[in-house]
């Protein structure tokens, strides 16, 4: 046997936290799920398996090699039978692995005894029940599954759709740039249809994640050319890879970062003072640094970017100066799983003929799904179509100018500029002096009361005194 095949079958214990133990088995399932419809894409999955089980196993239309009991539902069909073993499921990740160099040490945190495998094999059951979801689709669901005990951040649907769509449309053959690039959802949402004329770079800070955004790679089938993900630290080091016509970044919201002095005296950085505390600024000027002349960045945060004061309000003040903001959206409470904080997006541009800033508050745009929020496809499209045609709707949309914010001191918080509170705009005339009639007469008994109260209470001088300082 193969020693570190050995080695990952001999360790006792669960080695893998079971939100991470779902995502790979979600990437096992679709990889498994790519391979059997390219053998077959006409019949039910099940039924495939069985047939591809009688094959070689080959097929020139897939760029992995899985072989027909190392698929996943080879496996879901001995549970279904109660003949599922762990251990067997260890050793076909690991075939899958030596046959396929891209996928090398993509499962090796999948170790353990069948033990182990107790723990593991209901999750593994569940996942059948999701086949028909996209593996983007399965990750919503494992984050909404997680809520706030969630190892990893995952952007909402939702929000991707959003963002993409405010950056959009595209010229050809862009470059797209994720400074903080996760599970790499947003980034490869960017003008998806044409991956194979589009440059992604993107970058982040933690292994696991960047993994995922592997994961996501190799299931849309994007050469390796056309992709760079780098583990790095993209606020501490400069990543000379060029210029990109689109920045997109889900930042980590209001994280505490201690910038080193040398850092001042960055590129990036060097005109905006001491760097804040806070991390989001510092993206958003990677991301700036990084966009080129002509380019889009939009940049999701949490809302305290638009009024935090002292090293932020210099930054901010020095953006707005040089007209960079060009938009601000507030967005609904609710919209990340196990949070209700509303974060907002921000909409830049290096090139711009003025210093305006169009305000969006779409707070009030989404639909309830059990206790989180979602922002549907009418939601999306009234906040693109507001941006794109620079619409102004009452309580919802406006075009502030430089001087207006110049007065408010540079304070971009949305409720200066748009109401938050919207008022019934025509009332029933007749039913309102109804209304106030039915209040005017309670008045009135009620003083009629009180005065008789007054009677038995006092003597008729004290009363006088009384009516005169009431009148």
């Amino acid at each position: 046997m193969d020693k570190e095949l050995e080695k990952r079958l001999s360790v006792n214990d669960f080695e893998i936290s079971n939100e991470e133990y779902m995502i790979k088995i979600a990437f096992y399932l679709e990889i498994s799920k790519k391979v059997l419809r390219a053998f077959d894409s006409t019949k039910d999955i099940l039924e495939t398996q069985k047939q591809y089980e009688m094959s070689d196993g080959t097929d020139k239309n897939t760029q992995l090699m899985i072989g027909p009991k190392d698929t996943y539902y080879h496996h879901y069909l001995l549970y279904k039978d109660r003949k599922f073993k762990y251990e067997d499921l260890i050793k076909s990740l690991y075939n899958i692995e030596k046959k396929n160099p891209i996928l090398k040490n993509m499962f090796k945190d999948i170790t353990g005894s069948n033990m182990a495998g107790r723990v593991a094999d209901l999750t593994f059951a569940m996942m059948y029940l999701k086949k028909e979801l996209s593996f983007e689709e399965l990750l919503d669901w494992i984050a909404r599954s997680s809520g706030s005990r969630s190892e990893f951040s995952f952007t909402p649907l939702s929000i991707n759709k959003l963002m993409v769509k405010l950056v959009g449309p595209f010229k050809e053959n862009i470059t797209v740039y994720d400074p903080a690039v996760g599970t790499a959802n947003l980034l490869l949402n960017v003008d998806s249809e044409n991956f194979e004329k589009n440059k992604y770079y993107g970058q982040d800070i933690n292994k696991s994640v960047l993994e995922i955004a592997k994961m996501n790679a190799i299931l849309q089938d994007i050469n390796s050319k056309n992709i760079e993900l780098r583990l790095g630290d993209s606020l501490n080091s400069n990543w000379n890879f060029g210029k990109a016509d689109v920045v997109v970044a889900d930042m980590p919201l209001a994280m505490s970062w201690r910038p080193s002095k040398d850092l001042e005296q960055d590129d990036r950085y060097k005109n905006y003072g001491k760097l804040p505390n806070k991390n989001e600024w510092p993206f958003i000027l990677e991301g700036l640094d990084k966009l080129s002349d002509d380019g889009t960045m939009i940049a999701l945060s949490a809302q305290g970017i638009l009024f935090r004061a002292a090293k932020e309000y210099k930054v901010r003040r020095k953006l707005l100066e040089d007209g960079m903001i060009k938009a601000v959206i507030l967005l609904p409470e609710k919209l990340y799983y196990g949070t209700s904080v509303a974060n907002c997006l921000l909409v830049l541009k290096k090139s711009s003929k003025d210093r305006d800033v169009f305000f969006i508050n779409a707070s009030k745009e989404y639909q309830k799904v059990k206790s989180n929020n979602v922002l549907t496809d009418d939601n999306i499209g009234k906040i693109v179509d507001a941006f794109n045609n620079q619409k102004e709707v009452k309580n919802f949309s406006r075009k502030i100018s430089f001087e207006e914010i110049q007065k408010n001191d540079f304070n971009l918080t949305m409720a200066r500029y748009i109401n938050q509170y919207q008022f019934q705009e025509k009332l029933n005339q007749q039913k309102e002096f109804e209304n106030l009639t039915k209040i005017d007469n309670k008045i009135g008994n009620v003083d009629e009361e009180l005065n008789k109260i007054m009677r038995e209470l006092v003597t008729d001088d004290k009363l006088k005194e009384v009516e005169k300082l009431i009148k």
